[in-house]
């Protein structure tokens, strides 16, 4: 008869209360916290599926699945590591063609163009260079640029053609290495020139002239796309991410040149040059990411809505 009741009494209690009973507090906190989460996934994909026709909806469903599909964020890191291994022998050359230029910049001329500190410092000792040393420098940074920017307009292509769902090709053009190339010193020279006028007229004009730096690098990344494969001739079908890219350089140059100096200033004697490398890895990895994401764009807008040039 125990032998009946206890089996009635098992009989009554749900099974799965049974189980939860016996587990661990941990146990049963994950499990509680896995059910939630499958709950809100519903949840999510049953108001997707119910907004999933609109535009807006549509279009950042594609770019997600295309993303995905394409390994955007292991392209984008791919393209910041070539982008930091350009830029090394980009510093060389420009550290052995300030020696050729010693004649006719000084510490004055550096003052005016509102490069103070360490860094004035650091070009004062490459104008002073000796002459066997620029020649050298000038000489190993331009192969070192070509060579990092053929790999660098590689890992591009290769993400233009998955994004647009192309065959990969990885190969260099002089084309493409052309615009790579000056694009990436563009980037360069533009900042020295907004930082001369940040230092000439103050935060003001500095402002107006990150609005400048916004067109400037809307156009330069629309030409430089163009050379890249794409499913369509249309030039008009990379517009969306040039605009893009514009905004991501303009808006990391307002932040590295209008807030970071301060704090880098303050944290300078704690953080030191941690600090400073990982602001610049951390700028690289942003730009190879958005660089990516463009191209993504450009290729789901255009399979979404057409030509925007027509």
């Amino acid at each position: 008869m125990m032998k009946a009741v206890s089996e009635s009494s098992s009989e009554g209690v749900p099974q799965d209360e049974s189980r939860d009973a016996q587990r661990s507090p941990e146990s049963r906190l994950i499990a509680r916290a896995r059910a939630e989460a499958e709950r809100a996934s519903q949840r999510l994909g049953a108001v997707f599926a119910r907004h999933q026709d609109r535009p807006l909806v549509d279009v950042a469903a594609r770019i997600y699945a295309r993303d995905r599909d394409a390994a955007g964020t292991l392209v984008g890191s791919a393209i910041a590591f070539r982008l930091f291994l350009f830029f090394a022998p980009l510093l060389l050359f420009m550290v052995g063609l300030a020696g050729f230029l010693s004649t006719w910049i000084g510490s004055r001329e550096i003052e005016r163009a509102g490069i103070t500190g360490s860094l004035a410092g650091q070009i004062n000792d490459a104008l002073n260079q000796s002459h066997s040393t620029r020649w050298i420098a000038t000489a190993l940074g331009l192969v070192g640029m070509v060579m990092a920017g053929r790999a660098l307009s590689k890992v591009m292509s290769a993400a233009s053609c998955l994004s647009w769902g192309l065959p990969v090709r990885a190969r260099a053009r002089v084309r493409a290495l052309g615009a790579v190339v000056g694009f990436v010193v563009g980037i360069a020279l533009v900042s020295l020139l907004i930082n001369k006028i940040r230092h000439e007229f103050g935060l003001a004009a500095a402002g107006l002239s990150f609005v400048a730096a916004l067109a400037v690098y809307t156009i330069a990344w629309l030409l430089v796309s163009l050379v890249f494969p794409r499913a369509t001739p249309d030039p008009g079908a990379v517009l969306p991410g040039a605009v893009l890219v514009g905004l991501t350089l303009a808006g990391l140059q307002a932040f590295s040149q209008l807030y970071l100096p301060g704090r880098i200033e303050k944290a300078s004697e704690l953080y030191g040059a941690i600090g400073t490398t990982l602001v610049t890895l951390g700028w690289f990895f942003i730009m190879g990411r958005v660089i990516v994401l463009s191209m993504t764009l450009n290729a789901v807008i255009y399979e979404r809505f057409g030509s925007i040039s027509t």
